[in-house]
C-alpha cells in the first residue's frame, strides 16, 4: 500500500504542478522550466547520498523502515506547499516555489529511495521478489488513477488545489504507514557480514562502472522516461487545447493508468513467456508502432486518441514493471561482480535516474512551451497546437527506437541470473 500512499503524492506534483502554475499561479513557462532544472541538479548530489545511507543504515526496524516512518510527514508538507499560492509579489512567488519545490525533491528521496530498497530486502527469492516488485509497480499505478480521476473535479468543485493536496497528502501519508508496519525486512545471509563494511560515493562510482546490466537498464529508463515527462507534461494542454475537450482530462487520464496497471498484471505471465527482456522489448515496439500513429492521425480525432493511449498504456505497463524487475536482479549480479551488496546505491540510481529525466524533461517542457507561444487561458495558434502534438506523439516515437536499440544489448537473462543467485548462496563471488 506504500506505493499507493507514494504514487499518489508523487502523481499530484507530476500531473498538475506544471498546469498550476501556469494557469493559477501566473509562473511563465521559461522561469517554470529553470525551477525544474535547478530543482533536479540538486538531486543529483541528494539521491546518491541517500543510496549510501540506506546502505549504511542498521537498526531493529531494517535499513529502510525508520525512514518511511518519519519522511512521509514532511513530504506531505512539501507537497501542500507546492500547491499553495501564497499572496506575493511575482519574485515572492518565485522564491516560494523555489523554497518548497526543492524541499519536495529531498522529501521524495528520502523516501522513496528507501521505499523500493524493501523488495531487495523482503527477500531473495528471485520469483518472490519479482511477484513483489510487480504488486508493488500496479498498486502505484492506482495512485496516478486516483488522481487522474478526482483532481480536476475536485479543483472544479472546490476551487482550491492546496485542499486537494491536503486531501491527498494525508492519504499518502497513512497508506506509507501500513507498509511500514505491515512489512518486515529480513536478516539475509550478508547482513551481519554488511554492518561492517560501509559503503560511500566511491563504491557508488565503482558500481555504476563495473555494473553493465545497470548501466543498460539506466539509460533505456533515461530516455524513457524523458519522452515520457514531455508527454505526460503536455498531455493536459494537447487535451484541453488541441482537442478542446477539457472536461475529458479525467476520463482519458484514468484510462490510460487503468491500461497501464492491466499491462503490470499480464507482466508476470508474459515473462514466462517471453522472458523479461523480450516482454519489454515487445512493449516498447508496439508502443513505437502507437506513437507514430498517433503522428500521422495529428490532433484529429479524440476517440482515436484515447484509443492508442489505452492499447499502449498496456504495453508501457508491461515494459515498465519488466524493466523494474530486471532493476532489482543487478542487486545479485553486483553482488557477485564486486563482493559488496548495495541494494540501496542501485535504487538511488534508478531513482536518481528517474528525477534526471523528468529535470529534463520537465524543464525542456516549460522552455518550449514558452519558445511555442504557449499562453494560459486562451486559444492557441496553430504553431503553439503543433508543437504540443509533436511532444505528445512524435518525441515518444523516437525516443522509443532509440531505447529498443540499447535494451537489446541487455545480456542477464534468467538463466544467468539463478546460477548468481546459486553462488551468492554458497558464499562465491567474482572477488573470492
Amino acid at each position: 500500500m506504500g506505493s499507493l500512499g507514494n504514487n499518489i503524492i508523487y502523481a499530484m506534483i507530476s500531473s498538475y504542478f506544471l498546469i498550476f502554475l501556469t494557469d493559477s499561479f501566473g509562473i511563465g513557462a521559461a522561469a517554470i522550466g529553470t525551477l525544474f532544472l535547478i530543482a533536479r541538479i540538486i538531486d543529483s548530489i541528494t539521491d546518491p547520498i541517500m543510496g549510501v545511507i540506506v546502505d549504511n543504515t542498521n537498526t531493529k526496524m531494517g535499513k529502510s523502515r525508520p525512514y518511511l516512518l518519519i519522511v512521509p510527514i514532511f513530504m506531505g508538507i512539501a507537497t501542500v506547499m507546492c500547491f499553495s499560492a501564497p499572496n506575493l509579489s511575482y519574485n515572492g512567488k518565485i522564491i516560494w516555489l523555489y523554497a518548497s519545490y526543492i524541499l519536495w525533491g529531498i522529501c521524495f528521496t528520502a523516501m522513496d529511495i528507501p521505499y523500493w530498497s524493501l523488495s531487495a530486502n523482503i527477500t531473495r527469492d528471485p520469483e518472490s521478489k519479482t511477484k513483489i516488485i510487480t504488486t508493488a509497480r500496479t498498486i502505484a499505478y492506482g495512485g496516478g488513477f486516483i488522481v487522474s480521476i478526482f483532481t480536476i473535479p475536485l479543483v472544479a468543485k472546490t476551487g482550491n488545489w492546496r485542499l486537494v493536496a491536503t486531501i491527498y497528502s494525508i492519504l499518502g501519508v497513512l497508506l506509507t504507514w501500513i507498509t511500514v508496519f505491515g512489512v518486515k525486512e529480513i536478516n539475509n545471509y550478508e547482513q551481519k557480514k554488511l554492518k561492517s563494511e560501509k559503503q560511500g560515493i566511491k563504491q557508488f562510482i565503482k558500481l555504476i562502472k563495473t555494473n553493465k546490466p545497470l548501466r543498460i537498464l539506466l539509460i533505456t529508463m533515461l530516455i524513457l522516461e524523458f519522452s515520457g515527462a514531455l508527454k505526460n507534461g503536455v498531455s493536459i494542454y494537447y487535451i484541453k487545447y488541441n482537442f478542446n475537450a477539457e472536461m475529458f482530462i479525467p476520463i482519458t487520464g484514468s484510462l490510460g493508468i487503468a491500461a497501464s496497471i492491466v499491462g503490470g498484471i499480464l507482466s508476470p505471465y508474459l515473462t514466462k513467456i517471453l522472458g523479461k527482456r523480450n516482454t519489454a522489448l515487445m512493449a516498447i515496439s508496439v508502443s513505437v508502432a502507437g506513437s507514430f500513429t498517433l503522428f500521422i492521425l495529428s490532433y484529429s480525432s479524440l476517440l482515436g486518441l484515447i484509443l492508442l493511449n489505452t492499447i499502449m498504456g498496456v504495453l508501457d505497463g508491461a515494459s515498465y514493471i519488466s524493466l523494474q524487475s530486471m532493476l532489482a536482479d543487478c542487486v545479485e549480479y553486483g553482488e557477485w561482480k564486486t563482493g559488496k551488496r548495495s541494494e540501496g546505491m542501485i535504487f538511488s540510481a534508478n531513482i536518481f535516474k528517474s528525477k534526471l529525466a523528468g529535470a529534463i524533461g520537465g524543464s525542456l517542457c516549460g522552455y518550449i512551451l514558452s519558445y511555442i507561444g504557449y499562453k494560459a487561458n486562451t486559444t492557441q495558434s496553430h504553431f503553439t497546437l503543433n508543437g504540443i502534438h509533436l511532444l505528445s506523439s512524435l518525441v515518444p516515437f523516437i525516443a522509443g527506437i532509440i531505447t529498443f536499440l540499447i535494451l537489446r544489448k541487455y545480456n542477464l537473462t534468467e538463466k544467468e541470473y539463478a546460477a548468481i543467485v546459486e553462488d551468492l548462496r554458497n558464499g562465491d563471488t567474482l572477488v573470492n
